[in-house]
């Protein structure tokens, strides 16, 4: 080989030979962080300049040199310090694997022919020992004095060199092989860096995939299967995805839906972009029936073709189930909150149990909890008493083709036949709440279910059965599910499959408890209805006999009031008609004397008018007729009140009026309100003895309006208010007691209510209260027939 020839071989078995170069005239490419001076040197070997360089800097790089000849090291030292390069000597094969330990070097330059561990010894130390697992990877340029043959070449490329160096050889072909080392290897360090990424990029989309709750395969465009998940695997009933993979989509022994097969072969043609396929039922390997979503997507390449189709399978058979499940216990919730009588909901909810269509046990009881006796007792039982029993009765249901509200209006909404069997045992059963370790009484009053397989189970748990329901009922595999409203255990449900040959499940027993936690809360309505239908009876005859009560009150009350006001009448019409009749007997004994005659005859013409005064007060109290409303100005109605009311005040009173503008016309009748005003003035203007005042106000309150009337008359004491309404009630000796009591019913008449404020010696404040009704329908014509058109006087 001629002198200063240098071998490398680089990345993966590249090899390349490098002449020796002339001195460098272009800045190298440099991995390093030394600060260089423009400044020249002789190549030891060639004696030509060196171009000078630029001060730059570069991250430092750790050379690790091991050989034997320390003019070498000192030599590359000085150089590739120049360089940038931080140098480490050794100068055996054993202190240089200890350096490499130590200093961890960017780079080893390795001399081959070395007392002790030679370079190739120490390569292989380097390369395969496990205490140097993170060092062999370091790039390694061996440098010999040896010409090498092609076969040494060879060898020391599979071995993994970096670079092969023959001495002598010169410093700058050293730094530029040195240069392109570490630029190759921080390459070939990158690549792997990228492989890994890729490899763990790779794996973890595997493992999503894999454990992607979602069955998924990629179908190719001859519709093999060549790529499976686990979780399609198991829809299909394979131990493993591979037993899916070369299979076709379109076997109908994989999938026996000609829908999926044409799905599958509309996108391989390509004929659609995408397709779905929603709640489809398809038959696994293992014989189950799944409800899945299908959801076809196409895989295209940069571009744009068809490569392979992504098929998603989402399982919803158990939601479809959750669903049905939820579907059924809504159906029969709604047929129990429509039933109110006991006996109809507690068959109600056996047939719910007991139904095929619904949560389809064999047999169902009912206990509830008696308190007071601190007893279960057995409310109603369902189900066979045999076997042959139970298939007669499947027999003839099946043939019924009902759906579950078909089945539940039709067979829960009865009654048990009194002939039936079970249901009469099952009326007769007792057990004491005292019985502690029975597992229906435990279920009570732990409030807590029970599941039994066997009886070994039950006796296991400490607990045992009732005699008579055990030989009755002979259980094998039964649940138990307390009732409970509000929290309070008010009886329990005990179920099991007996004769259908079909073991209890998880599903169908949780089921049963969410129907268990609806039917106690129906039964406890249930109850309280009943409860409340015996109160309201009771409260029936009651009132029945309060009626009674009432109406002869009524009667002996009318005829109280007849008398007293037959009393009252002859007693107010006797001064008069004793005053009449004494003169028209004056004027027939002088009849010609005509100043008496006249006197007599306006004497008797004054107690006409007040017979007929009386006549009218009578009248009005006992036909106050229902009021009439129309849209009426209030204010305007008291103007015209107070009008009529101006003759009869006296130069002593003093009228203050003071009404609301903002008060809007309403609905009331005009002639009651006004019949009403005129008797309340009329108290208020004869309670005031010497001078005084009268005040009427009008305003709005809220929804209402309000009439005040103040006076400062004499007042009245309090035993004297309670009684103003009261008919015939006066402390007037010239009143009838009857023109408060027409007022108050006026006003009730009217939906209003009277207020009444009074004090002895200072006066008196009546508040007619009426609502502020603004918008009304008109009233039949016929409703006015009754009413007084005449006023106060009529």
């Amino acid at each position: 080989m001629p002198s200063g020839e240098i071998h490398c071989l680089f990345d993966a078995g590249f090899c390349a030979i490098f002449s020796k170069v002339a001195p460098l005239h272009r800045r190298p490419v440099l991995e390093g962080s030394a600060r260089l001076s423009r400044r020249s040197f002789r190549e030891p070997s060639t004696g030509r300049a060196v171009a000078k360089k630029e001060k730059m800097d570069y991250p430092l790089k750790k050379i690790l040199i091991i050989d034997d000849d320390a003019s070498l090291h000192d030599l590359c030292r000085a150089i590739l310090s120049r360089f940038g390069y931080l140098c480490v000597s050794a100068f055996s094969g054993e202190e240089g694997l200890d350096k490499i330990r130590e200093e961890r070097p960017d780079l080893i330059l390795l001399d081959v022919m070395m007392p002790g561990m030679d370079g190739y010894q120490v390569y292989d130390h380097l390369t395969q020992h496990p205490d140097f697992h993170e060092h062999k990877n370091t790039p390694v340029i061996m440098l010999t004095a040896m010409q090498a043959d092609n076969r040494s070449k060879i060898e020391l490329l599979q071995k993994g060199i970096s670079a092969y160096l023959s001495k002598p050889f010169g410093l700058s072909e050293l730094v530029n092989v040195i240069q392109s080392v570490l630029v190759t290897h921080e390459v070939k360090v990158r690549n792997l860096q990228l492989k890994e990424e890729i490899a763990r990029a790779k794996g973890y989309l595997e493992r999503i995939i894999d454990h992607a709750p979602v069955g998924m395969i990629v179908v190719n465009r001859e519709g093999k299967i060549v790529r499976a998940n686990t979780a399609l695997a198991r829809m299909f009933g394979f131990e493993h995805p591979r037993d899916l993979i070369g299979r076709s989509v379109f076997d109908p022994g994989f999938v026996n839906r000609p829908e999926v097969q044409e799905a599958f072969r509309r996108l391989v043609e390509e004929r659609e972009e995408q397709c779905s396929i929603p709640a489809i039922d398809i038959r696994n390997q293992k014989g189950e029936i799944l409800r899945v979503n299908i959801q076809c997507v196409p895989l295209r390449d940069e571009k744009g073709e068809l490569t392979d189709i992504l098929a998603i399978w989402e399982d919803v058979t158990e939601l479809q189930k959750r669903a049905y499940e939820l579907s059924v216990l809504q159906k029969i919730s709604e047929a129990m909150q429509k039933v109110l009588d006991v006996d109809l909901l507690l068959h109600l909810i056996l047939t719910s149990i007991t139904a095929g269509c619904a949560l389809g046990f064999s047999r169902a009881i009912i206990f509830m909890v008696n308190e007071e006796a601190k007893l279960l007792e057995g409310r109603m039982g369902v189900g066979p008493t045999s076997a042959e029993d139970a298939h007669r009765i499947w027999e003839t249901l099946a043939k019924d083709h009902a759906n579950l509200e078909e089945f539940l209006t039709k067979f829960g909404l009865t009654l048990p036949s009194p002939h039936d069997h079970f249901n009469n045992v099952v009326r007769m059963m007792r057990i004491s709440l005292e019985n502690r370790g029975d597992v229906l009484v435990e279920t009570v009053l732990q409030k807590r279910s029970f599941w039994f397989r066997n009886r070994q189970e039950i006796e296991a748990q400490g607990l045992h059965l009732d005699p008579e329901f055990e030989r009755f009922f002979q259980p094998e595999e039964f649940v138990t599910v307390p009732l409970i409203a509000k929290g309070r255990a008010i009886g329990m449900v005990v179920a099991d499959a007996k004769f259908s040959g079909v073991p209890l499940t998880e599903d169908r027993i949780s089921l049963l408890k969410l129907l268990a936690n609806q039917a106690g809360l129906a039964l406890e309505n249930a109850e309280a209805y009943r409860k409340l239908e015996i109160k309201v009876k009771q409260l029936g005859k009651a009132l029945h006999k309060l009626r009674e009560t009432q109406e002869k009150l009524v009667r002996s009350e009318q005829l109280a009031t007849v008398g007293r006001m037959a009393a009252h009448v002859a007693h107010e019409i006797r001064n008069p008609l004793t005053a009449i009749g004494g003169f028209a007997k004056t004027i027939l004994k002088n009849p010609e004397n005509v100043e008496q005659v006249k006197l007599a005859a306006r004497i008797i013409d004054k107690e006409v008018s007040r017979l007929e005064n009386i006549l009218r007060n009578v009248l009005n109290f006992t036909r106050v007729p229902k009021p009439y409303k129309k849209l009426n100005d209030l204010n305007a109605l008291i103007n015209e009140v107070m009008l009529l009311q101006q003759p009869i005040i006296g130069d002593n009173i003093e009228v203050e009026v003071q009404l609301d503008p903002e008060l809007p016309p309403f609905y009331f009748d005009e002639e009651q309100i006004k019949q009403a005003l005129m008797n309340v003035l009329s108290n208020s203007f004869s309670s005031i003895k010497g001078k005084g005042k009268v005040s009427v106000k009008t305003q709005r309150r809220d929804h209402e309006a309000v009439i005040e009337i103040s006076d400062t008359g004499v007042g009245m004491a309090p035993e004297v208010l309670e009684n103003i309404f009261n008919p015939f009630f006066t402390t007037r000796p010239d009143g009838t007691g009857l023109g408060l009591s027409v007022t108050n019913r006026i006003i009730e008449g009217h939906d209003g209510r009277i207020e009444v404020e009074s004090e002895l010696n200072k006066g008196t404040t009546f508040r007619l209260i009426l609502p502020l009704v603004t918008e009304l329908a008109p009233e039949p014509a016929e409703h006015a027939s009754g009413r007084n058109v005449n006023g106060p006087g009529a």
